[in-house]
């Protein structure tokens, strides 16, 4: 009963975590153009309204928009009183030695410059007014924002299918390239599947992480069915975890590099400073588990030596210590990784094309990391809500309207899904399934005779699995 609680707990904070997520982005995002325009000119308060009509420009001389005091009215705006929304909310400067607030900007055609700035006592002032940009000294231009504010139909409509089809092409790449990075990494354990099995039960394991929490969830079905192809169970799990990590840290190395590169913008700076601090601990981890006199000194191996379950504790640090010996190994996965991360975000950028958001190609090689960082958390289905939150705070200083910021995230998600459900073709088909009597005596044959080699080459190898586990522990 206790179990069964918990389950249902824990089912219900993830998707809790998902809705709000969701929730928190729709409710700051509009299905249709809006501008922020100023409906009086005595008080010149400035407010967002929602146009009529879906093809308004940034030069137009009249913007039709729903009268906020009645919504199925309809007003007529001159140019003059639709103005441009200022960098951030509460953004505060100072005009003749007093604190005033940036509630609307009037920014040239090509959006550039700011010609004038609309400044209030506070953020909520009731009254605003018109000042030279040039007579506030301490305002610089950051994040320039267009008049018309795009809404997500009018979005979707203009949509360029052919990058979005583009995008679809390429991302196959990234499941043929894994599954080939999973095989060596099993065969370093003397784990023998063929390419075609490896690639099938990588292809289930994408698809079982459509439904489950992240978009690693399904690592724990493929880390499931890989085990039930050898003896060497724990040998397999480990593989599909060390896989993850893999995959993982060459993906904050490539956010975390070319966050590096565009060190001016402050949140590139951010991540990579935080991509450093996450490669550091993990270095800091790596030494504290294999050399022996940190893990004394730390306690580790005392914990080691009490936790439960020690026959499956035993053969995962044998598992670690197998590739700990093959550095070249780990590292050759890790290079071979990042092509499969330039797919990724080449196929993230592809989709912003087709949106049109306004930033710089390279920025994308910074912030669709960190959204696919973020999406991997298993907390919500496919890193439902946590992405979008991370896609919103990252092109949100870019001039990246919040409709635009979740198309991107849903269109990254869509993809991976579109191509993980094509595992299904192997489940429903049986393509998972365990090996006959005969494919399990071969599978056993073949390990056998391998740790037979092994053991002929180095008889009294002390620094074999067996007498690093008990040394550790």
């Amino acid at each position: 009963m206790r179990k069964q609680a918990f389950q249902i707990s824990k089912f219900l904070i993830r998707w809790g975590i998902a809705v709000v997520g969701i929730w928190w982005v729709l409710s700051r995002m509009s299905w249709h153009d809006q501008v922020l325009g100023i409906l009086s000119r005595q008080t010149m308060v400035p407010q967002p309204l929602t146009l009529v009509g879906e093809s308004a420009g940034e030069t137009d001389s009249e913007y039709r928009v729903k009268d906020p005091r009645n919504n199925k009215a309809v007003i007529t705006l001159q140019a003059q009183d639709v103005i441009n929304a200022p960098d951030r909310n509460k953004l505060p400067v100072s005009e003749g030695g007093k604190r005033q607030y940036v509630v609307g900007v009037d920014l040239t055609a090509d959006l550039k410059t700011a010609r004038k700035l609309l400044l209030a006592d506070t953020p909520t002032s009731p009254t605003a007014h018109w000042v030279r940009a040039g007579d506030v000294p301490d305002y610089h231009l950051t994040i320039p924002h267009p008049r018309v504010q795009v809404g997500v139909i009018r979005m979707v409509r203009q949509a360029d299918t052919t990058y979005v089809l583009a995008a679809l092409a390429i991302f196959p790449l990234t499941l043929i390239i894994t599954s080939l990075r999973w095989q060596e990494l099993l065969k370093a354990l003397d784990i023998r599947i063929p390419v075609a099995r490896t690639f099938v039960l990588n292809m289930v394991g994408q698809f079982y992480s459509t439904f489950m929490p992240g978009s690693t969830g399904g690592d724990v079905l493929k880390a499931y069915y890989v085990a039930k192809q050898t003896h060497h169970r724990t040998r397999a799990v480990m593989s599909v975890l060390v896989d993850r990590v893999i995959g993982l840290l060459a993906l904050i190395i490539v956010g975390g590099a070319m966050a590096a590169l565009q060190w001016h913008i402050p949140k590139c700076r951010q991540v990579a400073l935080g991509s450093v601090a996450i490669l550091a601990a993990t270095a800091a981890g790596l030494a504290l588990f294999y050399v022996p006199l940190l893990r004394r000194l730390s306690g580790l191996e005392f914990i080691i030596a009490r936790l439960p379950m020690q026959h499956q504790v035993l053969k995962a640090i044998e598992t670690m210590h197998i590739y700990g010996r093959r550095p070249l190994l780990v590292a050759a996965a890790i290079v071979v990784t990042f092509p499969v991360h330039a797919v990724v975000i080449t196929a993230a950028m592809l989709c912003g094309f087709a949106f049109n958001l306004p930033i710089h190609p390279f920025y994308y090689w910074m912030a669709v990391p960190v959204i696919a960082l973020a999406g991997a958390i298993p907390i919500s289905p496919q890193g439902a809500g946590v992405m979008e939150y991370f896609a919103i705070k990252l092109l949100e200083p870019q001039g990246v309207a919040v409709a635009q910021a979740f198309a991107l995230t849903m269109s990254i998600r869509l993809t991976q899904i579109f191509w993980n459900l094509s595992g299904g073709i192997f489940v429903f088909r049986g393509g998972y399934h365990s090996p006959t009597p005969l494919e399990q005596r071969q599978i056993e044959s073949e390990d056998q005779d391998e740790a037979a080699k092994s053991e002929i080459r180095n008889p009294n190898d002390e620094s074999s699995p067996k007498s690093e586990v008990r040394d550790t522990v």
